[in-house]
């Protein structure tokens, strides 16, 4: 956990030193003013105020022998105006402290969050493929508030309570040698021992016990995800009630580990305070038998007081910090996450007028991490401008194979590349803006239709939007929305049809006018109507460009100039339609099956 901690610290405390500076010098002088303000106030001011029956002169008198030729009354405004000094500085410096613990908490937030956000989407798409979705919202939004939560509630009791609990202790000493009784410091060394015992075993348990609670989290809200996002299943099939079983025990999971965090946070002030009880009545009583005078007195006990209480502050606020080590890993987990696919440290810049879409395949096989190898030596070319099906069962590695070309996943042995440069060699954002990609499912976004279809070319003109809806049909039915392509939809395209966010999709291809194109499954999710209706609108869309079109329906591949048959993960036959119905059993059995 150290190197979680000093990755943690290099990359989001150091640069905000000059904050932080702010925090310890106003944390230190609210300390003082607590830990060493008060006791030497009873010791000293007191008893300028309260003059002995006996005519004894004050100590402080005995320090500052001026002091006495000052008059009675301005010796008593000059002390009773130095409780309220002593408090106004500390109230002040507590003020300024607690501020700048919370901006320095927020500012960290927002650039850890930022951190993690970005990390994600700097990963390969792999990565996600491997965790579940709700986890990693978890961690993107509630590990990331629990860590700036934490660090603007407990922060402060970490820089001012052990200081203050140092200047008590300081107070304490100086004033126990000053009575004369400089040997009951090492007997109360046992109680610092006994209140520092218990701040480590619980911090240790806390640590382990969080990070379940925050992993209990993560299943929660993956949980709910899930149950959001199927909720037509759910309902189809009658699933309520396993549903809420399995939410109810995830819930039972979390809400019992989260008791368990709990028990031990609250463990510590009670036996913090017994230590101090039995600390305050040692030093009565030895006070007593060694003749302490009952001003002594009272100024040692309120430093010691001072010292354990602000020990138990700041064991409070280091398990809450131990609280935040769950939150720190998981976040640690995201930020470490080695990149799979990264960028080249001297990427290759694009040709003059973008890349003319020629792709070769040299030798190329890909596996998962896993160990599961989806394709085996794929050896060939694809010309500019022509048109690819790539058909095969289910798992026989087409999607895989055109998700090489975006560097979705990275090939494993050989290589890929456009127009004979290698995609390893160019810089993602640049090989993708040759690129456009329409899939199965059309994900819009939160927004009008025309902000939906610029995604594919930001800055886009309204006369290229306004084209690019025509071409894809679009302008067909937002001519019947309250507000056309202004109609503002929900999330993921709510509001308009599934065949109407396909459309949006292609015209967002449309407008980005991309060398190259890969439909993966395009038309899958449409009824025989709807795809023959887009169908047409693809066909446009892949005039002139290098196209893959990744296919179970037979009928989307009709225009295609050539096809691949994929069969576990291997290429077995090439060419046009004709040729491979006569040729290859399993593209007959596949196409006679489908009876197109």
């Amino acid at each position: 956990m150290l190197k979680t901690y000093t990755y943690f610290v290099k990359r989001f405390l150091v640069p905000h030193l000059g904050l932080l500076g702010i925090v310890f010098l106003t944390g230190i002088v609210a300390a003082a003013a607590s830990g060493m303000g008060v006791p030497m106030m009873v010791k000293f001011v007191f008893p300028l105020v309260f003059r002995s029956e006996s005519g004894d002169t004050p100590e402080i008198l005995e320090y500052a022998p001026s002091l006495a030729e000052w008059d009675h009354l301005s010796l008593l405004l000059a002390a009773c105006a130095m409780l309220p000094l002593v408090f106004v500085v500390r109230g002040f410096a507590m003020w300024l402290n607690a501020v700048m613990v919370n901006l320095l908490g927020l500012r960290i937030l927002e650039t850890l969050r930022m951190a993690v956000f970005q990390r994600v989407q700097e990963l390969p798409i792999a990565f996600l493929h491997h965790r579940r979705k709700g986890d990693v919202v978890s961690r993107i939004a509630a590990d990331t508030a629990n860590v700036q939560t934490i660090l603007s509630n407990v922060a402060n009791d970490l820089v001012k309570q052990p200081i203050t609990a140092l200047c008590a202790l300081a107070a304490f000493v100086w004033l126990l040698i000053m009575s004369g009784n400089g040997l009951l410091f090492f007997v109360n060394l046992v109680f610092i021992g006994l209140a520092a015992w218990p701040i480590i075993v619980f911090g240790k348990r806390i640590a382990k016990k969080a990070l379940r609670a925050q992993e209990g989290l993560g299943e929660l809200n993956t949980a709910v995800q899930q149950n959001l996002e199927t909720q037509r299943e759910v309902r189809a099939y009658a699933m309520e009630e396993r549903e809420i079983r399995t939410f109810s025990q995830v819930s039972l999971r979390y809400c019992t580990n989260y008791v368990k965090l709990i028990k031990y946070q609250k463990a510590l002030v009670p036996v913090m305070e017994t230590v101090t009880a039995v600390a305050l009545a040692f030093l009565m009583v030895s006070g007593r038998l060694c003749g302490m005078s009952l001003t002594d007195f009272m100024a040692m006990a309120g430093a010691l007081f001072f010292a354990f209480d602000a020990l138990k502050r700041a064991g409070n606020a280091f398990n809450r910090f131990n609280e935040a080590q769950g939150s720190l890993h998981r976040l640690a987990e995201i930020l470490n996450e080695p990149n799979s696919i990264p960028e080249p440290e001297n990427p290759r810049q694009l040709p003059d007028g973008g890349l003319q879409g020629a792709l070769d395949f040299h030798h190329v096989s890909f596996t998962f991490e896993d160990g599961h190898a989806v394709l085996h030596d794929i050896d060939l070319s694809i010309p500019p401008g022509q048109i690819v099906g790539l058909v095969g069962p289910s798992g026989a590695g087409k999607t895989t194979f055109a998700n090489l070309i975006p560097r979705f996943y990275d090939t494993t042995q050989g290589a890929v590349e456009a127009d004979g440069i290698n995609v390893r060699e160019l810089n993602s954002h640049d090989l993708r803006s040759q690129l456009a990609y329409v899939g199965q499912q059309a994900l819009l976004f939160s927004g009008t239709i025309r902000q939906n279809i610029a995604l594919g070319k930001p800055g886009a003109t309204d006369a290229e939007i306004e084209a690019a809806a025509h071409a894809a049909g679009v302008d067909a039915f937002a001519a019947n929305l309250p507000d056309g392509l202004d109609t503002v939809l929900g999330q993921g395209g709510a509001g308009i049809s599934g065949g109407q966010r396909q459309r949006v999709a292609i015209a967002r291809a449309f407008v980005k006018d991309a060398p190259i194109l890969i439909l993966d499954e395009a038309t899958a999710s449409l009824d025989a109507e709807g795809e023959h209706a887009i169908q047409q609108s693809l066909e446009r869309l892949a005039q002139g460009r290098t196209t893959l079109i990744v296919a179970h329906r037979f009928s989307t591949i009709r225009m295609a100039h050539r096809i691949l048959v994929f069969d576990h993960g291997c290429i077995i036959a090439d060419g046009p339609h004709d040729s491979l119905y006569a040729t290859c059993p399993l593209y007959k059995e596949l196409y006679d099956r489908q009876g197109v």
